[in-house]
């Protein structure tokens, strides 16, 4: 995914976190610890700040994720977060005081087409959602799908993992986001959304990416799901 600012614009790029790191510092599993209910498991990315005088501020993660049976098998959702304050689940699995922080990114497995008129009925539970979604401040209900695709759950058969990309861009507090994912063997793609005129909930100048997996559906067991981070990169613009 390229991004061209421009040229009157001046990039300083203050973080660049995943390249060239090691793979075994940026793997790691999420696997909900708390009984079925409205909770999850959730891990930060690295931090960075709003510097003052930003024009434009980007926002990129790509990561690389294992969830087969969880996207096949059962009604939960991996979610990833830009531009966020702090993750959406503490360490006992429930929503913390400012979930979920208000953020801009994507979900990923079943979305309730009920919650989230946006996304296309699937009635026979046969396909793959992929969305973005705006993540609400202070308030656990109030996110929302702006940009709602899905593919066949086939799709995933025999693949291991999955690629996935997400680029946010602000301009103040409006932003753009766009989103893929991919096999990372074959370069498939499986599905890619987009939306624009995205108002920015995040009230602070704090700029963390966050990865979670839901556990909202009272299903027989807690479904995990393994990630490997490619890149984490913010960038203002003066």
């Amino acid at each position: 995914m390229t991004w061209k600012p421009s040229t009157v614009i001046r990039p300083l790029v203050v973080s660049l976190f995943a390249w060239g790191a090691s793979a075994s510092a940026q793997d790691f599993s999420l696997t909900p610890p708390c009984a079925p209910g409205l909770c999850g498991a959730s891990q930060m990315g690295v931090a960075a700040t709003k510097p003052a005088g930003t024009l434009l501020e980007t926002h990129y993660i790509e990561v690389d994720i294992a969830a087969t049976t969880l996207l096949q098998s059962s009604s939960e959702h991996i979610a990833i977060s830009a531009f966020a304050n702090g993750q959406p689940f503490d360490a006992s699995g429930a929503f913390t005081t400012t979930a979920p922080n208000g953020g801009i990114g994507i979900a990923l497995g079943r979305i309730d087409t009920a919650a989230h008129p946006s996304c296309p009925l699937d009635s026979s539970n046969t396909k793959v959602e992929f969305a973005i979604e705006q993540f609400a401040w202070s308030d656990i209900y109030g996110s929302r799908i702006l940009h709602c695709v899905s593919f066949n759950k086939s799709a995933l058969t025999g693949v291991w993992k999955l690629r996935v990309s997400v680029f946010v861009e602000c301009v103040g507090t409006t932003c753009s986001a766009s989103a893929s994912v991919e096999n990372p063997v074959t370069f498939a793609l499986l599905a890619s959304v987009s939306s624009t005129g995205i108002p920015l909930a995040n009230p602070n100048t704090t700029r963390r990416p966050w990865y979670s997996v839901t556990n909202f559906v009272d299903e027989p067991f807690n479904y995990s799901a393994s990630f490997w981070k490619r890149a984490e990169m913010y960038a203002p613009y003066f």
